[in-house]
């Protein structure tokens, strides 16, 4: 059932994961509207119900022109990201991987101030990875983790993070990675013994908007942004 002027934003929804919460967000119908931001539109089979979706297209070089578009939203969901071997080099991958990311974060919570000053009233989704942390000497966790880090700290009010392991797709891409390739064959394999290393990216996407429709209650100093870090298991449990 839709809640009464709720407002959502997507950023990312044509990745794998964004474009199967897009998905499920229209079905479930739990929003008055549903605003995409992207680099392009997304394109929907005709049996997802698209009447109150909204797309927008930006440049996330040049965020400032587009203020406009992240106003008025109740929950942010993001799964901005790529991999180096797509953005063609390290700097580049960190460019749309974390800064993308979180400049759009930064506009978001101005745009969407709290009466009174303080905290944006926002609650900020974003889908980082297993494994991520700041300190790590690998590329891609590191900048997950540099990310997590930075969201917590751009003054929302919740911010969840969820921590997927390895995703299965819903389609291929037009270019298999060799990684995921070889990787798929370990996980089919480990599903086969009782093991479950994947988590399909529909189950992502409905557990995100179920921690979106199940906020997590502050336990301390109501002035700190509430982070809620959602762990593959958790994932599975709330997007089955």
């Amino acid at each position: 059932m839709t809640e009464a002027g709720k407002k959502a934003l997507i950023l990312g929804a044509t990745g794998a994961v964004g474009k199967a919460l897009l998905r499920e967000v229209l079905v479930a119908d739990t929003y008055q509207s549903v605003t995409t931001i992207g680099r392009r539109e997304v394109k929907l089979d005709d049996s997802v119900p698209q009447s109150k979706l909204v797309q927008k297209t930006v440049d996330f070089d040049n965020l400032e022109a587009s203020r406009s578009e992240m106003k008025g939203y109740e929950d942010v969901f993001c799964c901005l990201g790529t991999t180096k071997a797509d953005a063609g080099s390290a700097e580049a991958f960190k460019k749309i991987d974390h800064d993308y990311v979180v400049n759009s974060a930064k506009i978001i919570a101005e745009e969407n101030p709290a009466t009174g000053g303080g905290l944006s009233p926002v609650h900020f989704l974003y889908c980082s990875s297993s494994g991520a942390s700041k300190g790590s000497p690998f590329l891609y966790p590191k900048s997950k983790g540099e990310t997590e880090e930075d969201l917590i700290n751009v003054g929302f009010k919740r911010v969840s993070i969820f921590r997927p392991r390895f995703l299965t797709l819903e389609e291929e891409r037009p270019r298999p990675r060799l990684a995921e390739t070889i990787f798929g064959k370990i996980v089919g394999y480990t599903r086969v013994v009782g093991l479950h290393m994947d988590v399909p990216v529909a189950v992502v996407g409905r557990a995100m908007l179920h921690a979106a429709a199940h906020p997590v209650d502050a336990t301390g100093d109501s002035d700190k942004t509430i982070s809620q870090f959602v762990e593959n298991p958790e994932i599975e449990a709330t997007g089955a």
